[in-house]
């Protein structure tokens, strides 16, 4: 880990409910599945689900053993694939924010980030999200990234900026 790099990962809470909800869908459509005709339409219906489930469940493992480090150089994923997106390099910046209600109360955000071909998203669950997006925001600004009205609409929520003043 470089000096001055900070460490985060999605915790424990977030990633239990994700096994959860993948082993009760496995659940759920494998073991109906073993009571269907195996050749028939809920046989094929049951068994895309199924497989659903379980690249959800594969999702959750990797998501689970991945850590993101965040330092003045970049941010880098550290898991089963290493990928380091430099914020020299760093081309778009967008926030977006993800209601579950009508009343929009309650949802995540999502931070993208782009560099060149690579992209990176992460959202709102990962521990120190706000220190993500106020590093990425602040790279953003100094490489001349245009936030559009959205991102920026979501930095004043998380009060990264101001009304009319950026504050990264």
């Amino acid at each position: 880990m470089e000096t001055g790099e900070s460490r985060h990962r999605y915790p424990p809470r977030a990633v239990m409910l994700d096994y959860l909800y993948s082993g009760l869908g496995l659940l759920f459509t494998l073991g109906p599945l073993g009571l269907a005709a195996s050749a028939g339409p809920a046989a094929w219906v049951l068994g895309a689900l199924a497989a659903l489930f379980a690249v959800y469940g594969v999702r959750t493992v990797l998501r689970h053993r991945t850590w993101l480090g965040v330092s003045e150089d970049g941010i880098t994923v550290h898991g089963f694939l290493r990928r380091h997106l430099p914020w020299e390099q760093l081309t778009r910046c967008t926030l977006g924010y993800y209601s579950t209600r009508r009343k929009r109360d309650r949802g995540w955000m999502q931070l993208t980030l782009k560099a060149g071909r690579r992209s990176l998203r992460i959202d709102s669950q990962i521990e120190g999200f706000n220190t993500i997006v106020r590093r990425a925001a602040r790279a953003a600004t100094a490489r001349g990234i245009a936030l559009d009205q959205t991102t920026r609409e979501n930095l004043r929520a998380l009060e990264i900026i101001g009304g009319g003043e950026d504050q990264t």
